[in-house]
């Protein structure tokens, strides 16, 4: 069995117009919905970085905090 040409595969598609998908993306952002999808997901991001952020400092600080509570009670520092 041999693979079709490339000739085979057009068939029934010559009629249909090709699609510019660059032209729909610049439409599709130009709408105003998508637009505010858009803030809303950037926002949504953003929120939920400086999340993460400010739950890795309060933990780095209550490493520390543990730390320091190790070393009063052992009186042993630590290096």
């Amino acid at each position: 069995m041999t693979s079709p040409e490339p000739e085979d595969l057009r068939e029934g598609f010559e009629d249909e117009p090709r699609r510019d998908s660059r032209r729909e993306w610049r439409d599709l952002e130009e709408n105003p919905i998508v637009g505010w999808a858009k803030a809303i997901a950037l926002g949504i991001a953003d929120t939920a970085k400086d999340m993460l952020e400010a739950g890795r400092e309060g933990a780095r600080e209550a490493m520390d905090q543990g730390w320091e509570r190790f070393d009063r009670k052992t009186k042993h520092r630590r290096d």
